[in-house]
């Protein structure tokens, strides 16, 4: 069973329902250990919280890893590791929590008490996975800090920083954070890196020793080149052991191939369903995302992650219905002078339709 969780994209609620069978599912197997491996920009504040939730419930010993970056909301899942893992070039960004309000003054100080009480929590989350205080992290968040690996470590928020990879650095300050988290998904490694190594290996053994950075092509030039010196009818014992060994790697390397189909279309659903939920496209639209996506993942990814939510028909109606019974309840203090002078043909239509009202407004004339 696969032990490891990628968030790699905005993290959407039907993420922490995801890791919540994920974890579920290791531990009824008998698993001890589980791994999420996080590159995020951030997301659903909630999202984030119910993940942290089902970490720290878990039976699993969970290692969480920073793979580029971890900002905002992705912070809370991270930061529930047992062991908190960072690469040496990633990034971590935390600011206050983001909401929307509108109404009265008395509507307005409940949502920025809730706010503030929201930007509490996190910083209590973060205190007990750093050597930080409560109002340090307050401090940090509203300056909207950033952080590497080392001064991470430094605080205990990261338990360990992992070697650093050659041509890997951290991206550059100036970027946005779409766009570092962009930059870090170019140089996650492919998932079926440690399968073609299992590969070479095999080839090894059969006496083939491919170079480091051999390409699949290498090694299927390699296959190639074993199944031509198996035809050779001086060695009959060498010959069938030979090509025992050249159907085992056949099998690997279709085993290579089926997973790289599987990850692909695994991370193009992802993608697709984030933006159907975030309200970018219509369920009608994702077979034509999803075959975008097949031929250009990178560049469709980012035109869809660039994307304005739309707000939904049914959202639309109800604001204009409620502007609609606003307007109406505004002018039942109307008096006939108001009605007279703000709107002369409502002042007709009461008197059509509703005798009583207009009789009833006349009497206030004074």
């Amino acid at each position: 069973m696969q032990r490891e969780f990628r968030l790699f994209e905005q993290i959407e609620m039907w993420h922490a329902a995801q890791l919540d069978t994920f974890l579920s599912e290791l531990e009824a197997s008998g698993a001890r250990t589980a791994t999420i491996r996080i590159n995020s920009p951030g997301g659903s504040w909630m999202a984030g919280q119910k993940m942290r939730g089902y970490i720290l419930a878990s039976k699993l010993k969970v290692t969480t890893v920073n793979e580029g970056l971890v900002g905002s909301a992705a912070t809370l899942p991270f930061a529930a590791g047992a062991v908190r893992q960072c690469q040496a070039h990633a990034k971590f960004m935390m600011h206050q929590v983001s909401g929307n309000v509108s109404g009265q003054v008395k509507d307005l100080k409940k949502a920025l008490a809730s706010q503030e009480a929201l930007n509490r929590s996190t910083a209590e989350m973060y205190v007990v996975a750093s050597t930080k205080t409560v109002e340090e992290w307050e401090q940090m968040m509203e300056a909207e800090t950033w952080i590497g690996a080392e001064e991470a470590h430094q605080m205990e928020f990261c338990t360990e920083v992992l070697p650093a990879k050659p041509g890997q650095v951290a991206a550059d300050a100036s970027m946005a954070a779409a766009d570092v988290h962009q930059y870090y998904m170019s140089l996650l490694p492919q998932q079926d890196e440690m399968k073609l190594d299992e590969v070479k290996n095999a080839l090894a053994t059969a006496g083939i020793k491919l170079a480091d950075n051999a390409t699949e092509a290498d090694v299927l030039a390699a296959i190639a080149k074993l199944k031509n010196e198996a035809k050779q009818p001086d060695a009959p014992a060498a010959k069938a052991e030979d090509e025992i060994e050249i159907g085992k790697l056949k099998k690997q390397l279709k085993e290579l191939e089926d997973a790289r189909k599987g990850d692909q279309a695994q991370r193009i659903e992802e993608v697709v369903n984030s933006a159907v939920s975030a309200g970018k496209i219509t369920a009608a639209q994702k077979p034509a995302y999803t075959a975008l996506l097949g031929v250009d993942f990178t560049n469709t990814a980012k035109i869809l992650g660039e994307m304005p939510g739309r707000q939904s028909v049914a959202h639309r109606v109800n604001g204009q219905a409620a502007s609609s019974v606003a307007v109406t309840e505004a002018r039942n203090d109307w008096d006939f002078d108001k009605w007279s002078k703000e709107d002369e043909k409502g002042l007709l239509a009461i008197k059509r339709n509703d005798p009583d009202k207009y009789q009833n407004l006349l009497d206030g004339i004074k």
